[in-house]
């Protein structure tokens, strides 16, 4: 209740920034440091906790011989941001819509020896896994993907090549969902193409800005208007540069809308080229403009990865991921 009441007031920088109290990392070390006191009393076979907030417990957990099992739900810290850094040199006017990386080392240190005191780390991506690489050791890691949501009705997509393609973006506009390559892609289309945009701007930036007021954008929507829309689609386009295992794909899926993604979405379990969609290399505004143009020309082939993304959706449900989770988690606990 601090936390919230602190976002709307002049204490939110003392209160709910950074490494504070009432601060994200703040409310994860507490709840560590009392997971931490009752293992003594408790005395379960393993702990399962979430990056960030898993140090405390793991080293108690240590000392007691129970053991830590992590979730790693993102890419590796040190991999984004030397990522990051080498896409600013890039594309040095979408600099300003990377993440800054603004934990301290002291907390990036935490992280560290968190990953490995773990007996075992959780990813849902093999993404995810490939940017621990040489941080921890192949065998440690089990990769989990997350699960779709259930399988929507879906029409046909319109037949004819003249009408525009409806492209879908979902998530923040920033270069890091690789807003710049979405943007210069959909423009080498011009008017075969629609594009709508949901997400929040971050800041103000010159291309984000025009394209908001060019296309269709939404700042936010609730979630079932969201399914709604991509019902309504034709594609969804993703062209992440680092993500843990992107749930608006899943959702896509499930909602019979083929999608255009990078490797970097963590999405390469569920989304097989030509299959479900395309997958196009990172940085790549040519290659999102070529599959759409494919899409514009080809609507029996929209209609088919249409058929085989609610496949997929339903091969890869959240009562597979809960399924393969608890034997994962009981295997991991028993050894």
């Amino acid at each position: 209740m601090v936390r919230l009441g602190a976002r709307s007031s002049s204490l939110r920088k003392l209160l709910s920034t950074g490494e504070q109290t009432f601060s994200i990392i703040g409310v994860y070390r507490s709840f560590d440091r009392k997971v931490a006191s009752r293992l003594d009393s408790l005395r379960p076979e393993a702990v399962y906790a979430y990056e960030g907030g898993a140090l405390q417990t793991f080293r108690k957990a240590k000392e007691l011989g129970i053991r830590a099992l992590h979730e790693q739900p993102s890419s590796y810290w040190y991999w984004e941001r030397r990522f990051f850094d080498e896409e600013a040199e890039i594309n040095p006017e979408f600099a300003d819509l990377l993440p800054s990386l603004m934990d301290s080392q002291a907390h990036l240190d935490w992280k560290d020896e968190e990953l490995r005191l773990a007996d075992v780390v959780f990813v849902p991506s093999e993404h995810v896994r490939q940017t621990l690489s040489g941080e921890v050791a192949d065998e440690k890691i089990k990769v989990i993907n997350y699960g779709a949501p259930p399988v929507r009705s879906r029409k046909p997509a319109a037949s004819s090549k003249d009408t525009p393609l409806k492209v879908l973006f979902v998530g923040a506009l920033v270069q890091r969902k690789g807003i710049s390559y979405l943007l210069e892609g959909v423009d080498r289309l011009g008017s075969r193409v629609e594009l709508t945009l949901v997400g929040r701007r971050l800041r103000d930036n010159v291309r984000v800005d025009e394209a908001c007021r060019k296309w269709r954008w939404f700042e936010s929507l609730p979630h079932s208007e969201v399914l709604d829309l991509m019902q309504q689609s034709d594609v969804l386009v993703l062209p992440s540069l680092a993500e843990g295992c992107a749930l608006v794909v899943l959702e896509a899926l499930a909602c019979g809308l083929p999608v255009v993604v990078t490797p970097n979405t963590g999405s390469l379990e569920f989304v097989r080229d030509k299959c479900e969609g395309f997958v196009v290399p990172i940085r790549r505004a040519d290659a999102i403009a070529e599959r759409l143009e494919t899409l514009c020309h080809d609507r029996e082939l929209l209609n088919q990865m249409s058929r085989n993304a609610q496949e997929a959706a339903l091969e890869n449900s959240w009562e597979k991921y809960r399924n393969k989770w608890a034997e994962a988690v009981k295997a991991a606990a028993c050894n």
